[in-house]
């Protein structure tokens, strides 16, 4: 008797641990809804990047992380990840946004090979989708399209202040 109930009791789980094996997410459809430059610095530009998440699956989809790397005519501008968690319901759509810093030397190599109106860009990286430990998954997405040079141009950057250099208040004026 006690073999009979060990042996269903271990078919039940084997059942169990096929099936959850055999549930693979699609992965979510990405695509880069803006690029902004935020800040400026002595030595680097900031940008933020929003990025778009589709869920194609039947169930939903937790982002647990995003590792990530942003190419502008085929220079590397910026890397990094987000560990902003991004929960998209089944056939739904979730945003990320990126933060991104890049070297005024690379940007200037982009202005230097622009000669033309557009400027191709390639974001990738990979995503991590949540799971119960060994179920998350990581798979990776690429993203690449076309940036009008014209967005540039409306740009308004907001420069850091440099230490030391604000102005005197009202009251603290020279004479």
């Amino acid at each position: 008797m006690k073999r009979i109930v060990v042996a269903r009791l271990l078919a039940g789980i084997a059942l169990l641990l096929t099936a959850c094996a055999s549930i693979h997410p699609a992965p979510p459809e990405v695509s880069l809804l803006s690029l902004q430059l935020e800040n400026l610095t002595l030595s680097h530009a900031i940008l933020s990047a929003d990025l778009s998440f589709y869920n194609p699956n039947d169930f939903p989809l937790t982002i647990e992380r995003a590792v990530y790397a942003l190419t502008l005519q085929d220079i590397q501008v910026a890397r990094g990840q987000a560990t902003e968690k991004v929960h998209i319901a089944a056939h739904d759509t979730g945003s990320l946004t990126l933060r991104l810093s890049s070297s005024y030397f690379n940007l200037l190599r982009i202005g230097r090979n622009s000669q033309q109106q557009d400027i191709p860009f390639a974001i990738d990286g990979q995503v991590t989708l949540g799971g119960f430990g060994v179920l998350s998954r990581t798979v990776s997405f690429k993203e690449e399209g076309i940036i009008p040079l014209s967005a540039f141009s409306t740009l308004n950057p907001q420069p850091c202040p440099v230490p030391g250099t604000e102005s005197l208040g009202p009251d603290l004026q020279e004479e």
